[in-house]
């Protein structure tokens, strides 16, 4: 078993659940927010954000096929999840961007200003 399966295995629980972990960093600017999702595609992830809150929502497929006995077998499992997560500021949510690379989803999400310095002429 490759080591890519073996965490696709530890984080999808035996009934197609998953609970993925997850990061969420204030830099000063703006909320990134990070999560491990081994084995699955951007086109398979959707995110939604409100000014207080981000959405995530992926599935995963895996199709399988054997030949046994003489015959093809093949077997198509489906697994998905949808984690809402409530952020410590409000965000500008035309502002965030997202990018999925080798397995982690990172989202940044540009703080709202609440606080503008306005010079003197």
């Amino acid at each position: 078993m490759g080591l890519e399966r073996w965490i696709r295995d530890a984080m999808w629980s035996y009934n197609g659940n998953l609970e993925p972990l997850h990061e969420l960093e204030d830099r000063g600017d703006e909320i990134v927010v990070t999560l491990d999702l081994p084995g699955v595609e951007k086109e398979n992830v959707e995110i939604n954000t409100t000014e207080d809150s981000v959405e995530i929502k992926a599935k995963m497929s895996e199709a399988v096929c054997w030949e046994r006995w003489g015959s093809v077998q093949r077997r198509i499992t489906f697994q998905q999840f949808r984690k809402q997560i409530k952020l410590p500021e409000q965000i500008d949510p035309e502002k965030a961007s997202a990018s999925l690379k080798n397995g982690i989803l990172r989202i940044s999400l540009p703080k709202k200003r609440t606080k503008v310095l306005i010079p003197i002429q």
